[in-house]
């Protein structure tokens, strides 16, 4: 548990996540709300699909800094990770699962934060209060994205440490942000077969957070509501089950973990 609450506190201090998390994200909403509206029909159900649309796809990405701003500190202590796994009480799983509960704690600020902002720009561009319909349930879809991000960003991390070399990790680190890109856009404006949502982690991540906020169930192209629904107890599985998955792999690679010398990361 002190380990736990000092990466959280470590997460919750950290400026660049909260630039990148927040104050950029807020400028693609900016732009959602009073640059890319125009034309929009100015019923209350096409705002609030445009608007959770808008808000499922940037809460997204916002979740998504997490993985990249957080686990940094496996590459600057795998030496002392090396020893404590061997010579004290610390186990692998536990370390993961600290890791998981910062990832959580600020996942889940980051998503109420986004919620707020798109709330108050949308109903202030619109003339129309846009409130999301499902607090609790957004909370939860946080918990779940956090815990996910983390493990993905761990499993990237370690496969650098333990295989492919410090030098590789400034691109490794990117690719969380660029999937969340490919997939988060490609539901909004694309028709994708409905097994590829599902089997999809962000896009399991993007539905829910599409219905908690708009109220109704999630279509396979965002833009489109005549578009198939998407069942939410299934995107739901499968996103837990990806997390059992990345935990698993995370607590296996960290238990062979190499101690490496953080120079190695230098490209010069």
């Amino acid at each position: 548990m002190s380990l736990a609450a000092a990466y959280t506190r470590s997460v919750l201090r950290n400026r660049s996540l909260w630039f990148w998390g927040v104050v950029f994200m807020a400028f693609w909403f900016v732009l959602g709300a009073y640059v890319f509206s125009s034309g929009l029909a100015t019923t209350p159900a096409a705002m609030v699909g445009y608007t959770a649309s808008w808000y499922a796809v940037i809460a997204l990405f916002s979740l998504t800094t997490l993985s990249m701003g957080i686990v940094v500190s496996i590459t600057y202590g795998t030496s002392a990770l090396a020893y404590g796994f061997r010579f004290t009480r610390l186990t692998p799983t536990g370390f993961v699962l600290a890791l998981i509960a910062a990832a959580v704690a600020m996942g889940t600020l980051l998503t109420l934060l986004m919620t707020g902002i798109v709330s108050g720009l949308f109903s202030a561009h619109f003339g129309f209060a846009i409130v999301p319909a499902n607090v609790p349930a957004i909370v939860g879809i946080s918990v779940l994205a956090g815990a996910f991000m983390m493990g993905l960003a761990t499993v990237l991390v370690l496969v650098v440490v333990n295989y492919l070399g410090l030098r590789n990790i400034s691109f490794l680190e990117f690719v969380p942000l660029i999937l969340s890109y490919i997939f988060g856009f490609a539901q909004l404006f694309q028709s994708l077969p409905a097994w590829v949502l599902y089997l999809s982690p962000w896009n399991d991540m993007e539905s829910l957070l599409y219905q908690a906020f708009s109220g109704t169930a999630a279509t396979v192209v965002l833009s489109n509501s005549a578009t198939p629904a998407l069942s939410w107890p299934i995107s739901t599985v499968c996103l837990v089950g990806w997390i059992v998955l990345l935990v698993g792999l995370a607590s296996a690679l960290l238990g062979r973990i190499r101690a490496v010398s953080f120079q190695e990361g230098r490209q010069i």
